[in-house]
């Protein structure tokens, strides 16, 4: 039995080991942009923390399918994968799990044009890092408010929101590598700002600049002494823009080149377009048309820089406002005409893309009952074993609380001092005590006056000895105080406290007749004896305060 045991231990480890194995693998081929390798890794990641019972992992393996998808534009895909992913949520007790998940869901929904929802969902993302200790998942939803403050094309609030989530990165011992990209994304959102300020004709904000500019320059450093050519060429692009900013056109010119040069080491078309349009304004801004022109051109032999609806409205635009820089009107009129006809396209297809999930929202109960029905099965016993398993926690819970004060019973105090014994802890002190003259309380002022006293006795309980202190209700109007490594001569001083602070609480609150002290008997426990002979002496002790008069704490039987 023993064995089987063990081995089926064994088995659940390794399930939980093997989805992780899979989502790190998606990681890695999303990096290395082997799209579909990196999906197909991700779902497999999904199915086997399924399997493994592991809900917090289905969450993380939907967020990378999710991200993937956002990052290819498929984005009603990546909603389905979200919206598949909601059933888990109310079960998953790890945070970080649930905040990577709706950030990137609030960052599908932005992009798809439902505002409200998606800056909701965005918005809780944030108050949830408010309880979270994961600090990659934080800064997870702090980037992903800044990338749908830029999808929305509101620059300015987007480099304000990137340059927060830069100093949470900074000061919360993120990885190395994530640090570098908040830094580069900060760079980037804020130089993006700057420059649509120049194109729109406003004021230049000198102290974002200079910040920015600083920023970027430390990236390059870094970047050029590890030897990183994306992050030299994002650098020298963008330290590029805010010398074109400035009006400084040949340190620009100087920066376009490098950056070029270097995305062309990287093997990165994607940034080498957005340079290229960002130097061919320049060009064309000092009359160089026909090398702004022929930068442009290039871009159309490069699939990956024209690969989503996005990039090709950006191209075509760039195309439009160079032609019409340069005074060929025809041109302009071409481009602006096929820039027109693909924004309406694009409208179609975000319009096909809500609708398309909208579908998916209504009809999901009936997409699951088309599903393969053992997968649906499986679904159901783990959803409800997960439910079991809540009610179980709870029904626990319940057993172990008192449920008037709220303090713990007798089963919790039980199962603390076993604890205690298990940890090490060798002894402690008890505080037996209870209200004077309770029957009193109940029988001329009511018991409900009675239990409301009871509820703040507990109440004033807490800070009452060191840290794991335990208060239990022993019954009626009988607690105990355990204060574990400390002895009843250490602990009289606490005992006092709690007297005093029982005997000066405002009870006229409650009725003006109301007083209520407290006696306290003492006793030491070393947890290799039984507790009930503790307990015994801590008893004698408290009639032995009872007997001296009340309202007393004694160590030492009367």
């Amino acid at each position: 039995m023993a064995r089987q045991a063990s081995s089926e231990s064994r088995q659940d480890e390794n399930l939980a080991a093997h989805w992780q194995v899979l989502l790190d693998s998606a990681v890695r081929l999303d990096w290395e942009c082997r799209t579909g390798e990196a999906l197909g890794a991700g779902e497999a990641a999904y199915e086997a923390a399924l399997e493994a019972g592991d809900v917090a992992g289905a969450l993380r393996a939907s967020h990378r399918l999710a991200l993937i998808h956002f990052n290819k534009e498929s984005l009603a895909e990546g909603l389905k994968i979200c919206i598949r992913a909601e059933t888990w949520l109310r079960y998953c007790q790890d945070q970080a799990a649930v905040i990577s998940l709706q950030s990137i869901h609030g960052g599908l929904l932005v992009a798809l044009g439902d505002l409200e929802t998606g800056f909701a969902l965005l918005t809780d993302c944030q108050k949830r890092t408010k309880s979270c200790t994961d600090p990659l998942a934080n800064w997870r939803a702090r980037t992903a408010y800044a990338v749908a403050l830029f999808d929305t094309k509101d620059f300015d609030r987007a480099a304000e929101a990137a340059a927060e989530s830069l100093d949470y990165a900074e000061t919360s011992c993120l990885a190395k590598g994530s640090v570098l990209i908040a830094r580069s994304i900060a760079g980037r959102m804020a130089a993006r700002a700057l420059g649509e300020h120049r194109l729109a004709g406003r004021e230049l904000d000198t102290i974002l600049l200079s910040r920015t500019e600083a920023q970027l320059r430390s990236i390059l450093t870094d970047a050029q002494a590890e030897n990183l050519p994306y992050e030299i060429a994002e650098c020298h692009c963008y330290l590029g823009l805010l010398a074109w900013t400035c009006s400084e056109d040949a340190a620009a010119a100087a920066h376009y080149i490098a950056a070029i040069a270097a995305c062309r080491v990287a093997e990165d078309e994607v940034l080498l377009a957005e340079t290229s349009y960002w130097y061919a304004y320049l060009l064309a801004g000092q009359g160089a048309s026909a090398e702004a022109v022929s930068l442009l051109a290039a871009i159309e032999a490069m699939e990956a820089a024209l690969a989503t609806p996005r990039m090709k409205l950006r191209h075509f635009d760039m195309r439009f406002r160079i032609a019409e820089m340069a005074g060929d009107w025809k041109a302009a009129f071409d481009y602006h005409k096929i820039y027109h006809e693909m924004v309406i396209e694009d409208y179609r297809r975000l319009a096909s893309a809500r609708a398309y999930t909208m579908k998916l929202a209504l009809d999901l109960e009936t997409m699951r009952r088309k599903e393969d029905s053992a997968r649906l099965e499986r679904e159901r016993l783990l959803e409800e074993n997960l439910r079991l398993a809540a009610e179980q926690r709870e029904a626990v819970l319940a057993s172990r609380t008192d449920p008037l004060t709220g303090l713990g019973n007798r089963r919790e105090l039980q199962l603390r001092c076993r604890n205690w014994v298990e940890s090490g802890v060798t002894h402690a002190a008890l505080l037996l005590f209870d209200i004077d003259h309770f029957k009193r309380i109940n029988d001329i002022l009511s018991h409900a006056v009675g239990d409301i006293v009871l509820r703040q006795v507990a109440g004033l309980l807490g800070g009452i000895g060191p840290a794991g202190s335990l208060a239990i209700r022993m019954g009626g109007e009988e607690f105990l105080l355990l204060l574990p490594g400390t002895t009843a001569g250490e602990a009289f001083a606490d005992a006092e406290r709690l007297r005093l602070r029982v005997q000066d609480h405002d009870w006229s609150e409650i009725d003006p007749r109301l007083e209520v002290t407290c006696s306290i008997g003492l006793a030491d426990w070393s947890l290799t004896n039984r507790l009930e002979a503790a307990l015994h002496i801590a008893d004698a002790n408290l009639y032995a305060a009872k007997n001296a008069g009340r309202n007393r704490c004694m160590a030492t039987p009367a």
